[in-house]
């Protein structure tokens, strides 16, 4: 089942949407990915974790960090034993 939807986004986001090949699809897409962060929110609050959006940032900043290349280099050994 599907229901329609008029909505109103910035010039930034309207522009991007008029080059996608399916709008509907892209939305879909952005919405889901939203709903599971705070489906992961709500399983860390029910575990006795305060998520807050300065804890987030600084996770973001950690996962910006570039990974070294042993780490990298370890990560392919262990899939390729794995395959």
């Amino acid at each position: 089942m599907t229901a329609k939807r008029s909505i109103s986004v910035p010039d930034d986001v309207a522009e991007w949407l008029d080059g996608q090949p399916n709008v509907s699809a892209a939305i879909t897409s952005a919405v889901r990915a939203q709903m599971a962060g705070a489906r992961v929110d709500e399983v860390l609050r029910r575990a006795g974790i305060e998520v807050t959006e300065a804890g987030k940032a600084r996770w973001r900043d950690r996962l910006a960090a570039p990974i070294p290349d042993e780490a990298l280099a370890e990560g392919q050994r262990m899939l390729d034993e794995a395959a």
